[in-house]
């Protein structure tokens, strides 16, 4: 499924969004975090960017609240926390939270194309 440009992912489909792109970028998030909330348009915003460059790079979420063992099997302990896969590994991301933000730190890294 898909929202706003961004994978809506879930303990079924997850590990299939994974090995299917290269590289993803993925938002564990709880609905009643603030924080969450506000990154949500420009999560957004940034997803349209990538697709607008013709990047392969895909941008994902996943309600932690709901899909706990995806989210405890990558550590996450607040949110949001964003990891960024490459190849099925994964990476902590470091970067901002605003679209231009999300969309230089992802075209920055190494073989992203």
């Amino acid at each position: 499924a898909e929202e706003d440009g961004v994978l809506v992912l879930t303990e079924k489909n997850f590990d299939e969004a994974i090995s299917a792109n290269k590289h993803i970028l993925v938002e564990f998030y709880a609905p009643w975090c603030g924080h969450c909330k506000a990154l949500a348009p420009e999560y957004a915003k940034a997803a349209a960017k990538l697709k607008e460059e013709g990047s392969e790079v895909k941008l994902a979420k996943v309600d932690a609240t709901v899909n706990k063992d995806v989210a405890s099997k990558f550590g996450v302990r607040g949110y949001p926390t964003l990891k960024f896969f490459v190849d099925g590994k994964d990476k902590e991301y470091s970067g901002g939270r605003k679209s231009p933000e999300i969309v230089s730190w992802l075209l920055k890294k190494p073989g992203v194309p």
